[in-house]
């Protein structure tokens, strides 16, 4: 067996380890908002904690609206298994399917507070999304240059640019990488939430 083959393999092996070490069953999305009420009052410190956190996840900030309190991230493909130093992924079950298929995360983080003061809140949220790419035609082995171009036509026989034929399909949320990320924001902060913490899943790979 030559070395890709055996390349392969190995990887295959990996995916379905992990899925099996997963049980196999999707966690359900959360119903609830993850968030924490933190005392303390120096929102630049939350703010600078949460830029902090998401660029070690390599979640790179898209919009940041100080005046809302909204820090948005672009969409980003979900971590790989070979792909040991990201932390994009918070269970076993997210990373195997992020090598079976191609998963996006986007993560929001808004920073909320009453008209009159009192204690902030931190609110995060990470959507999850399933891109799609129109299967191509392979009628040879040289064919496979031009796997993801507008060269080959889709199984259907259409013609179509690569950008242009991926559909994105929502998958709801992932509390695990949201409990995970508002953890690490209130550690990077040393502020300590004034209502109770969900258990923050650590994601495989190395901790922060």
């Amino acid at each position: 067996m030559d070395r890709p083959a055996r390349g392969f393999l190995m990887l295959a092996a990996v995916v379905c380890g992990a899925v099996l070490a997963s049980g196999c069953v999707r966690p359900e999305p959360p119903q609830e908002p993850t968030a924490a009420q933190v005392e303390d009052p120096d929102l630049v410190a939350l703010w600078d904690a949460a830029l902090s956190v998401l660029s070690r996840l390599e979640l790179t900030p898209n919009r940041q609206d100080r005046a809302n309190g909204v820090i948005e991230t672009f969409p980003v493909t979900s971590q790989q298994v070979w792909e040991f130093w990201r932390r994009d992924v918070a269970d076993p079950y997210s990373l195997a399917a992020a090598n079976l298929q191609s998963i996006q995360r986007q993560a929001t983080v808004r920073f909320l507070r009453a008209d009159d003061g009192g204690p902030w809140r931190i609110d995060v949220r990470v959507e999850v999304t399933r891109i799609h790419v129109p299967e191509r035609q392979m009628t040879a082995t040289s064919a496979a240059l031009g796997l993801y171009s507008a060269v080959l036509p889709t199984t259907e026989g259409l013609m179509l640019e690569q950008a242009g034929s991926r559909t994105a399909e929502p998958l709801g949320r992932d509390g695990a990488m949201e409990r995970f990320i508002l953890e690490r924001i209130l550690r990077v902060a040393r502020a300590e939430s004034t209502e109770p913490m969900p258990d923050a899943d650590e994601p495989p790979g190395e901790g922060m």
